[in-house]
C-alpha cells in the first residue's frame, strides 16, 4: 500500500487503474492517442545487441576511501574488482563539489550551468516560472534510452527536482520506468514507518520500509535485473551511502570494532554495506550471462567531508564544497569487457560528462532526432581509451557555483574561492600546496580566457539559497509540515 502524499492526491483505485491500463493499451495498439501518459513510451526498437548500462554513484565518497586508488586501510573488494577488470581513472572529475549539480551534469551530459542548475535544488528561485531542478527541456540519459526501447530504473537518491512537489521533475516523469528511494539530498537509513515521509516508490510514499536503505537499493536492483535480463536495461544506482547521517547495521559495525573513532567506524561500516551491494549487482550480472554486454560506471558525486561524514580525500587538498582537488576529484572507474581495456590505469583528466557521451555512442544514439540536436559537453571514452582522441590532453574542464569557480587543463588549474585566486601546477603539485599565481601570468591569462569563453555559453543560476539573488519562494506542496 502507498500513503497519500500531502497536497497531492495519491489514493490508488485498483479498479480504475485496470480500466485505465486497458484503455492505454488499446490506444497504443491503434496509435490513436498518447493517453497523456506520465512516462514517455518507447518509440524505437533498440539496436541489435544493445548493451545494458549501469551507473553506480556513491555519495560523498572521498578519494582515499577505495582500495583501487591505493588505500591499504579501506575494504572495498567489489568496487576494486570492477576497477581492476576495466579502467581506473586517477584523475576522474565530477562537475560540482556538491550533490545536486553533479547529478544534473551526469544525467544530461551537459554542464549544469548551461541550464541554470548550478546549485542543489533550493527553496528560492529567480523567477516565478522557474522549476527547481533540471528543467524538462533538458533530456536525461533515461529519457533518451527509454525512447530507444530500454527498460529504465533508478533506485536511491534523486536530488534533481520534485522534492517540493513538482511531479513533472520526479523520476517517473523523467524517463524512468521505476523509482524507489527519495527525492531529497539525504534521508535516514533506518526509517521503518517512513516518519520523514521521504521513501517513495514511483510518485507515491511507501507506508513502511523495514530494510536498511543501502540493502534495499541492492534488493531492488537485483529484482530489476532479473525481470529485464532479456532486454536492454538502464540501471541508475545513486546510493545515498556514504552521505550523512552516519547509520550502519550492527553486523557491519562489528567488522570495524578495531577502529577507535566511532564516526569513522560507522563510515567504514556504511561503505562496506555499499560495496557489498555493488558486489551483489555485479554478481547478478555475471550469473545471468550479461557481463560481456553490460557497460558499468562507478564514481562518487563529489569528495568526502572529513568533519561531517568522516570520508577522507588524502593526499588531495580540500573537501566537499570546495574546488580544490579533494572536492571534485573522485573515485571513478568503467568496465565493459572487450570494449574497454582491462586492468588499465588512466592518468589524464576525465569528466563525469563523458559518461553520457559514452552511453550514447554505445547505444547508437549519436544522431540528432527531430528538433533535438544532442548537444553534449562530454567526450566518448570508447574513443579516448583506445587512443583515438589524442586531443584529450588539450581539453579544459570547468567549475562554477555562486562565487566559486575553477578551470584546469592537463597540467594547470586556476581556482577561485570568493576573492582568493590561486594557480597550481597539478602535474608537479597534485596536493595544491604551492600557489604560483604570480609566477605564471601567461598561464593565468590563458585559463581565464578559456573560462570566460565557456561561461558565455551559460545562463544565470535559476535557483539557490540567497534570498537577495533569488527572491521567489518556491511553493511546497508535499511534506509541507517540514518547511523550514
Amino acid at each position: 500500500m502507498r500513503r497519500r502524499l500531502r497536497g497531492i492526491t495519491r489514493k490508488i483505485d485498483v479498479t480504475k487503474m485496470a480500466k485505465d491500463l486497458r484503455t492505454f493499451l488499446i490506444l497504443v495498439i491503434f496509435s490513436a492517442a498518447s493517453f497523456g501518459c506520465q512516462s514517455t513510451p518507447s518509440t524505437t526498437t533498440p539496436p541489435t545487441n544493445a548493451p545494458n548500462i549501469v551507473i553506480i554513484l556513491a555519495d560523498d565518497l572521498g578519494y582515499a576511501d577505495v582500495g583501487f586508488l591505493g588505500s591499504d586501510t579501506v575494504r572495498t573488494p567489489h568496487i576494486d574488482k570492477l576497477a581492476s577488470e576495466g579502467v581506473a581513472f586517477t584523475q576522474g572529475y565530477v562537475t560540482a563539489s556538491v550533490c545536486g549539480p553533479t547529478r544534473a551534469g551526469l544525467l544530461t551530459g551537459r554542464y549544469q550551468q548551461r541550464f541554470g542548475s548550478e546549485d542543489n535544488p533550493a527553496p528560492y528561485k529567480l523567477h516565478e516560472s522557474v522549476r527547481v531542478g533540471v528543467p524538462p527541456s533538458e533530456k536525461l540519459i533515461s529519457e533518451r534510452l527509454k525512447a530507444r526501447g530500454y527498460a529504465t530504473a533508478v533506485f536511491g537518491k534523486w536530488h534533481l527536482g520534485g522534492e517540493r512537489g513538482d511531479e513533472g521533475l520526479m523520476p517517473i516523469n523523467r524517463g524512468f520506468d521505476e523509482f524507489f528511494g527519495f527525492l531529497e539530498g539525504a534521508a535516514l537509513y533506518f526509517d521503518e514507518n517512513n516518519t520523514e515521509e521521504k521513501f517513495m516508490r514511483g510518485n507515491a510514499l511507501v507506508e513502511s520500509e523495514n530494510r536498511y536503505l543501502t540493502d534495499a537499493i541492492g534488493d531492488e536492483s537485483l529484482r530489476f535485473i532479473e525481470e529485464n535480463k532479456d532486454a536492454p536495461f538502464f540501471l541508475y544506482l545513486p546510493f545515498s551511502s556514504v552521505h550523512a547521517p552516519l547509520q550502519a547495521t550492527a553486523d557491519d559495525l562489528a567488522k570495524f570494532r578495531h577502529v577507535k573513532s566511532e564516526r569513522r567506524r560507522t563510515l567504514l561500516a556504511m561503505l562496506h554495506a555499499m560495496d557489498r551491494n555493488v558486489g551483489r549487482v555485479l554478481d547478478k550480472i555475471e550469473t545471468e550471462g550479461l557481463e560481456s554486454n553490460t557497460l558499468i560506471f562507478f564514481l562518487s558525486d563529489n569528495g568526502g567531508q572529513p568533519t561531517d561524514n568522516y570520508s577522507y580525500n588524502m593526499p588531495l587538498r580540500g573537501t566537499k564544497g570546495s574546488y580544490y582537488e579533494g572536492g571534485i576529484r573522485v573515485p571513478f572507474a568503467v568496465k565493459w569487457p572487450g570494449k574497454v581495456p582491462q586492468g588499465k590505469i588512466y592518468t589524464l583528466p576525465v569528466s563525469s560528462l563523458d559518461i553520457a557521451a559514452t552511453i550514447f555512442s554505445a547505444a547508437g544514439l549519436t544522431e540528432p532526432t527531430n528538433s533535438d540536436d544532442l548537444q553534449i559537453d562530454g567526450m566518448n571514452m570508447l574513443e579516448y581509451l583506445s587512443g583515438a582522441r589524442p586531443e584529450l590532453s588539450r581539453r579544459y574542464l570547468f567549475w562554477k557555483m555562486v562565487n566559486h569557480r575553477a578551470v584546469r587543463d592537463a597540467e594547470w588549474k586556476l581556482v577561485q574561492h570568493g576573492e582568493t585566486k590561486e594557480l597550481f601546477n597539478l602535474a608537479d603539485d597534485p596536493s595544491e600546496r604551492r600557489n604560483v599565481l604570480d609566477e605564471r601570468p601567461d598561464v593565468v591569462a590563458r585559463l581565464e580566457s578559456a573560462y570566460l569563453e565557456w561561461d558565455r555559453q551559460n545562463i544565470p543560476a535559476q535557483y539557490g539559497y540567497d534570498r537577495n539573488v533569488f527572491p521567489i519562494l518556491d511553493k511546497r506542496t508535499r511534506r509541507t509540515e517540514f518547511e523550514r
